[in-house]
């Protein structure tokens, strides 16, 4: 028997625009799941840089946890 080979999958690195991220955001929304939204918060916000949407919304990146 061979051994099946896997990759992390990681939305976060994929989103690579803003236009992308819009996209996913909508779709997100369209499901009307909250931990589904989260999730998608937490993925957008990791590949735009913690930091910059910390600054983007006016609080530090010390401020209540954006990522799980």
């Amino acid at each position: 028997m061979s051994k099946v080979k896997t990759s992390r999958f990681d939305t976060s690195e994929r989103l690579g625009s803003e236009e992308l991220i819009a996209a996913y955001l909508n779709a997100t929304l369209e499901e009307g799941d909250s931990d589904l939204l989260m999730a998608a918060i937490a993925d957008i916000a990791k590949a735009r840089g913690i930091a910059k949407v910390a600054a983007d919304a006016g609080v530090g990146p010390e401020s209540p946890r954006l990522m799980p």
